[in-house]
């Protein structure tokens, strides 16, 4: 697979060439029509909710409809190459997460588009943890109990993620590798519909996104036991990270949230959809709602999302390999 990150690395350096390459806009008025947000993922999860808000914000800026398209299937790659397939006019912005961009294109034997050739990022909204949830009627405490019931019971635990490939598919992974057990994958079309039949009890467990699964938490109708990432989240601080509980193998690793075009949309597109946008990511107002959807915010411009792609893919490309997980 070492191949893929060497073509990864060369295809990031010819879409940034290409964009460059691409002239200016000449003459008339831009957007001439509605600018399209496609969201690969089902409506209810943190990618729908931030669309949908980003949308709104957005709409004062160009004269134009900002539509939210939701296009889910195949862990976003329905979605994903129905906006690479648009025109590079600006008007098309695809949502992104790690699974999309970083995961994807590692375990999908062919997912139709090559990140660092096809795409062009635009901003980076914020990083993701996941939670590790249960149901609280099922008699598991903490993490050491839900392994413990793992080993008592091989293959029969099923953990519900948003869908092969992803971030939470590969953690669920990672965690069978670390804490050398094994669990039943149950893939969905999204983050709400795997936590919903978790809360349902057709699902042991999820590892999920912040976003939809807190709230349930509130509610009482989940019980967290571990976080991703490096660092507590501030909405469940008294939940200890998977790291703290001594298992890496990548559940350290955050994923993030974007924007990105197609390759070859023209630099001035690109500026002036980066200068409506980041203003609205970096005022309080915007950071204090990326919180409340699930997102540490960063607000990163193109420049800065495309070196945290850069850098982080040879990471989530080594955890995806090690991780076993391959979709033929």
């Amino acid at each position: 697979m070492t191949h893929l990150t060497r073509r990864a690395t060369l295809g990031l350096a010819l879409a940034a060439g290409g964009a460059a390459a691409q002239p200016a806009p000449a003459g008339g008025t831009w957007p001439d029509r509605p600018i399209r947000i496609l969201a690969p993922y089902p409506p209810g999860g943190q990618t729908d909710l931030v669309s949908r808000w980003l949308a709104e914000q957005l709409r004062p800026a160009f004269g134009q409809p900002v539509l939210v398209e939701n296009r889910a299937g195949a862990q976003g790659i329905i979605g994903t190459q129905a906006a690479l397939a648009a025109p590079a006019d600006g008007t098309t912005l695809l949502y992104v997460n790690a699974s999309t961009t970083l995961i994807n294109p590692v375990v999908h034997a062919n997912p139709g588009y090559e990140t660092f050739r096809d795409m062009l990022p635009l901003v980076q909204f914020g990083t993701a943890a996941l939670v590790l949830a249960v149901r609280p009627d099922r008699g598991i405490k903490t993490l050491a109990d839900l392994l413990a019931e793992a080993r008592r019971r091989p293959a029969q635990l099923s953990y519900a993620s948003f869908g092969i490939g992803s971030a939470s598919h590969l953690y669920g992974a990672m965690l069978e590798q670390v804490a050398d057990l094994r669990m039943v994958h149950v893939p969905y079309r999204g983050s709400a519909p795997a936590v919903l039949d978790v809360v349902a009890g057709n699902a042991f467990l999820s590892i999920n996104d912040e976003a939809v699964t807190v709230p349930q938490v509130k509610d009482g109708r989940l019980l967290p036991l571990a976080v991703t990432g490096p660092a507590r989240i501030d909405t469940l601080p008294e939940v200890p990270t998977f790291v703290e509980l001594g298992y890496r193998g990548g559940l350290e690793l955050l994923g993030y949230n974007g924007l990105v075009l197609r390759a070859g949309t023209p630099p001035a597109l690109v500026d002036r959809l980066a200068a409506a946008i980041l203003p609205v990511l970096r005022g309080p107002e915007g950071r204090a709602k990326l919180r409340e959807l699930g997102l540490v915010p960063t607000a990163l411009g193109p420049a800065e999302f495309a070196a945290q792609m850069r850098a982080d893919a040879p990471i989530w490309a080594a955890a995806a390999r090690a991780s076993g997980a391959r979709v033929e």
